[in-house]
């Protein structure tokens, strides 16, 4: 069996070392959403056989064990598959993997033939004409769950005449704001601001915006971004904080995926000031391309229509499919 430890800080080195190659910017391989949302996920850690398994330990089941993708190279990842099937049958119970991405998916389904379904649908692995030779571009990854990733330069010169109006919002709001803003790198001074900040937006927040499980969304996110109040440098977080005549209006903060790849974690704005939002995409982004980074991950969109329209409107450099694969008995 496969020897999980629960996340920890200590942790954070040695799964940023997989993760950062091997985890093809998806904001599901951050070592910070791990640790801050380890009260929803549970998330446990094995490094073995030169790979890294991640177990999802509060999404287990008595007849489940749920993984992540092992991280570690192409051409042992059947042995590190074989020993995740080991693993969770040593507990009498199926794999199920959560958020592959397509490459992922590919890869279980090509090493396994017939052994998982796809996002529920058993016709599609269990079919005879499954070789690894598939085309799986016809199979449809989880709307809810695939990531948006985007041009660091677009989001800072918001292009063409789609973004047109972003770019005339962002304009306006530093005319109408003139000497009264300011915009700055988070520090740690910032931090206690940020908390206080982060418990009035919450406790404003009306809940009644949601329904049963966003409200348990809301409030898991709540606890994560207090999580990582409590831990921001030694969790390696950076962002930016905006301030209007002195008050905090507005904050962003992320960590890296990779060296080009920036997780964009967080971002939150006083909705009483207009155009907010549109004015923190722009500064993070214009952060990150100062830092380097040519790509940020705005995550998933969870099937609020409200962010899925937001997201989608600020067009996508690319999209990360999402697959869940279940062992089939």
């Amino acid at each position: 069996m496969l020897d999980f430890q629960p996340v920890s800080l200590d942790m954070k080195a040695l799964i940023d070392s997989y993760t950062f190659k091997f985890g093809e910017g998806s904001c599901q391989h951050s070592f910070v959403s791990s640790f801050c949302l380890a009260g929803k996920y549970g998330d446990m850690f094995c490094e073995h056989d030169n790979f890294l398994y991640t177990l999802r330990a509060k999404k287990c089941s008595d007849k489940e064990r749920v993984y992540l993708f092992p991280h570690g190279k192409r051409d042992n990842l059947k042995l590190a598959m074989q020993n995740i099937l080991d693993d969770a049958h040593a507990h009498n119970s199926h794999v199920k993997f959560e958020t592959l991405t397509r490459r992922a998916m590919e890869i279980v389904s090509e090493l396994f033939p017939g052994k998982f379904s796809v996002n529920g649908n058993n016709e599609l692995i269990n079919s005879e004409t499954l070789t690894p030779e598939v085309n799986y571009s016809s199979i449809e990854g989880n709307r809810d769950f695939s990531e948006y990733v985007f041009s660091v330069e677009n989001l800072v010169n918001l292009p063409g005449p789609a973004l047109a109006r972003k770019r005339q919002d962002v304009k306006k709001f530093f005319r109408d704001y003139e000497g009264h803003y300011e915009i700055t790198r988070i520090t740690p001074e910032h931090i206690d601001l940020i908390r206080n900040f982060q418990a009035q937006w919450f406790e404003k927040k009306s809940l009644s915006e949601y329904d049963l499980s966003h409200d348990a969304l809301l409030d898991h996110e709540n606890e994560g971004i207090m999580t990582a109040l409590d831990n921001f440098s030694a969790l390696g977080l950076s962002g930016i904080i905006l301030f209007i005549d002195g008050e905090v209006k507005g904050y962003a903060y992320g960590a890296p995926l990779s060296e080009k790849v920036f997780d964009g974690i967080v971002q939150k704005g006083d909705r009483n000031i207009t155009n907010i939002y549109k004015v923190l995409t722009f500064a993070e982004a214009t952060r990150l391309r100062s830092d380097g980074y040519e790509y940020l991950n705005m995550e998933e969109d969870l099937g609020i229509e409200g962010l899925r329209s937001m997201k989608t409107r600020y067009q996508p450099a690319y999209m990360i499919e999402k697959f869940i694969l279940t062992e089939n008995e």
